[in-house]
């Protein structure tokens, strides 16, 4: 298991990486980056990679769906939403997440609950809560600034409001997570 660590941890810092030029060089008012994805679909080699990729999502999301069985339903939106939008950058960090609930359990890290109570994201404090909501409230003020600040089409519109408002509701779920469940009495994998 420590090797599907190393490989999504390995993701998460390539596809940050990759990031960090839009951010510091570009800007998100492409609607963060529908009208690019949807303009390089006129090339053949290009529709092809974009489908590939939404493909592998597909496959990615039909795993974190059939494991998030059990879960707050809005949390499960959240990560296809995410998923949907921002890639494998998501999926990397969702399978950190199953690595840690699971807590070496192969069963449960494929199959989720239905192998077993998982470990949940504890409440966090009140100032890490304050902060999480702060964040959320950010991005809010920024896609607003981004939508009415530059002249920018429907389909850029669209991306950022279906890109951004995401991580908004992500963040806003992290501060107020699902109850977290007693580990201490949890029943053998019957798996």
């Amino acid at each position: 298991m420590a090797g599907i660590k190393w490989i999504a941890i390995l993701i998460i810092i390539i596809m940050s990486g990759y990031a960090a030029p839009i951010l510091l060089h570009d800007s998100l008012d492409h609607g963060a980056g529908l009208d690019v994805f949807l303009t390089g679909s006129k090339h053949p080699w290009q529709a092809f990679i974009n489908q590939d990729l939404v493909s592998g999502l597909l496959l990615a999301l039909a795993w974190l769906v059939y494991r998030q069985k059990g879960s707050r339903m809005i949390d499960t939106v959240a990560w296809i939403w995410m998923v949907l939008w921002w890639g494998n950058i998501v999926v990397a960090a969702y399978v950190l997440l199953a690595l840690r609930q699971s807590e070496g359990d192969r069963d449960r890290f494929f199959l989720g609950s239905r192998a077993g109570p998982l470990l949940r994201w504890q409440a966090p404090g009140m100032a890490v809560r304050i902060v999480l909501l702060a964040l959320a409230a950010l991005t809010l003020v920024y896609l607003a600034d981004l939508i009415r600040s530059g002249p920018m089409d429907a389909v850029s519109i669209a991306g950022a409001l279906l890109g951004i408002s995401p991580v908004t509701l992500s963040l806003v779920l992290l501060a107020f997570p699902a109850a977290p469940v007693d580990v201490a009495h949890r029943p053998p994998s019957t798996i």
